[in-house]
């Protein structure tokens, strides 16, 4: 990928985060604090396929950090105090990478697909 598909990747990472922050922020009436993690998950998906591993992974850092500052409490601190929302983290972050790391393993296999069929048209 070239550097300039990658530094836009991960911009609409950070973007992307922005607004999916933005939603949930709208959803507190509704959801209260219930399924934080709810909007995250299709995020970290969208910027994955896009944009790889790397992406995909600060995207699931970003949420991360934003879920437990804005969503779990104490709200507005980065500090978790109760077990089960730590774990819950925890686990976040964890299918956050594997999502990343298949959808790169995907991006690799189609780019040597696509590899594969430019060559075999070259043969005479």
């Amino acid at each position: 990928m070239f550097l300039g598909a990658r530094l836009t990747a991960y911009a609409a990472s950070v973007a992307l985060m922005l607004v999916v922050i933005a939603l949930r922020w709208l959803l507190i009436p509704d959801w209260s604090l219930s399924h934080p993690y709810l909007l995250f998950y299709p995020a970290i998906i969208l910027v994955a396929w896009y944009g790889g591993f790397g992406p995909g992974v600060l995207t699931t850092l970003l949420a991360a950090v934003a879920l437990s500052y804005f969503w779990m409490p104490p709200l507005y601190s980065l500090r978790i105090n109760d077990i089960r929302d730590a774990a819950g983290v925890l686990v976040f972050v964890g299918v956050g990478f594997v999502i990343s790391l298949l959808a790169e393993v995907w991006r690799r296999s189609q780019e040597r697909a696509k590899a594969a069929a430019r060559n075999e048209r070259a043969r005479p």
